[in-house]
């Protein structure tokens, strides 16, 4: 009986509004259209002119570890051929200041038709106190040339979850959540990473096509049980505390071999207000 009571008092601490809104999309139709555009300034001026124009300020890029990304872009000035994306997934948090955008890069010859390499991406975007997008963050990995054209974008909307806790609340569970996720990956990253999976998780690795969603996961995870271990280089989360994105170095030892790497996760709250992993990129550095 208590526990009916206790179920009935969450329901109604519910805001009643929060049932009758429709999903909200539209900030992350917004970054997708942003995206876009940063696509078109990259091939009419150049990938490092436009990243200079869209990076925040303390944006973040990876050459190969975190650097400054306008600094880096600004002096990047032997950038090779011109590169040209599709977003093909976005997400923003319910308070319309965070969210994230990935999909396909192809990096051209020029303007002739040569393709020079070809991957996938991940762009975090933060909306600025003037109410511009800018990017938080931006990475990609490689793989081979894809074997279909790009699907159609996919708006996924942020849950009802995001209305009803504070994001001081939202925070400590997450801690929760990470702190399990960093213990488990002490004895087997790849289940680590499977245990804390959101349904719609998506995996990227240098070379391999990304894994969507847990059974593609699975299967690239088959073999991916070294011992790993994070250094944290930085975290944002969106003041509707339903998304939380973080970067830093990853240590991973197989047998006596020792893995050096980066990586960047994004943590987004389900309708139960868990944390759940979203999102796993990890990129090898050079020896």
């Amino acid at each position: 009986m208590r526990a009916k009571i206790f179920l009935a008092a969450a329901f109604c601490a519910i805001p009643l509004g929060a049932f009758a809104r429709p999903p909200n999309t539209s900030a992350a139709r917004e970054i997708a259209r942003i995206d876009g555009e940063y696509s078109n300034l990259s091939v009419a001026k150049g990938m490092p002119a436009a990243s200079v124009e869209y990076f925040a300020e303390n944006g973040i890029a990876f050459a190969p570890t975190a650097v400054t990304g306008k600094k880096y872009w600004a002096s990047r000035t032997d950038f090779p051929g011109t590169l040209i994306w599709q977003a093909i997934f976005a997400f923003a948090a319910a308070a319309g200041d965070l969210g994230y955008t990935t999909g396909l890069w192809e990096l051209k010859n020029g303007n002739d038709q040569l393709s020079l390499g070809y991957g996938h991406y991940v762009t975090i975007w933060s909306k600025q106190r003037d109410g511009k997008w800018k990017i938080a963050l931006d990475v990609g990995i490689e793989n081979p040339e894809p074997r279909e054209p790009p699907p159609n974008l996919e708006v996924l909307p942020s849950d009802i979850a995001a209305v009803t806790r504070q994001q001081e609340d939202a925070r400590r569970e997450l801690r929760k959540a990470q702190g399990k996720f960093a213990e488990a990956a002490r004895n087997d990253s790849g289940k680590a990473i499977i245990d804390s999976a959101a349904d719609d998780i998506r995996v990227y690795r240098d070379k391999p096509f990304p894994a969507v969603g847990l059974v593609a996961v699975r299967l690239m995870l088959s073999s991916e049980h070294g011992q790993r271990t994070f250094e944290a280089g930085g975290s944002k989360m969106s003041s509707s505390g339903d998304i939380c994105c973080s970067y830093g170095n990853y240590s991973e030892e197989h047998g006596n071999v020792v893995e050096h790497g980066t990586y960047v996760m994004i943590w987004r709250a389900n309708m139960n207000g868990d944390w759940r992993l979203a999102l796993n990129l990890q990129k090898k550095l050079p020896l």
